[in-house]
């Protein structure tokens, strides 16, 4: 909050033309320190807080406050900056940590989208997707069978479908004929 607030009003007071967004709240204490602030990210769980909060919620943050305030301007270059933020331990701190955060969320990322793309190359998610959701559009009595009064489709599709000739169609048996169709295709 303390950092959020500085950047704030240094902009504010020096007319940069950014929007500063204050993140990662832990309570509504942290939230309503930053009142007044472009953007905030604030969790679901926080917002119906302040949703269910009655009172008022004066701005903290406000450009024609941080014009008045005694900041002096900074003269930046690269080692200006790299001093200013090794010596400032949050600044540090909180960036490797965030670094870190969004490294191994990238990673989890790419993870899964290299697993989802395996299982719908081999369509196995699509199959099972597509066998699911026929199976409960025809299962009307919900035994965990389909039988030729419930189906709705033709007698061919049917009969081909109950590979044991039994009269009534499993989730295995859907899945196995829509396995051959996708194979087909």
């Amino acid at each position: 909050m303390v950092s959020v607030t500085q950047i704030y009003n240094y902009y504010k007071k020096f007319g940069y033309s950014t929007e500063v967004m204050g993140a990662s709240f832990r309570n509504l204490g942290e939230i309503t320190e930053l009142a007044g602030c472009d953007l905030l990210t604030i969790s679901p769980q926080l917002l119906a807080q302040l949703e269910a909060t009655q009172g008022d919620l004066p701005r903290r943050l406000d450009p024609s406050q941080a014009s008045s305030l005694a900041i002096e301007p900074i003269t930046m270059d690269e080692a200006t900056f790299r001093s200013m933020h090794d010596r400032d331990r949050m600044a540090s701190e909180k960036l490797q940590e965030g670094i870190q955060g969004f490294s191994k969320a990238l990673e989890t990322l790419e993870d899964f989208l290299a697993n989802r793309l395996t299982h719908l190359t081999q369509g196995e998610i699509m199959v099972s997707h597509a066998r699911d959701d026929l199976f409960k559009a025809y299962d009307l009595d919900g035994d965990g069978f389909i039988t030729r009064e419930e189906w709705l489709g033709t007698d061919a599709v049917f009969d081909a479908l109950d590979s044991d000739h039994d009269g009534k169609l499993s989730l295995a048996e859907i899945g196995v004929g829509l396995g051959a169709a996708f194979q087909l295709a």
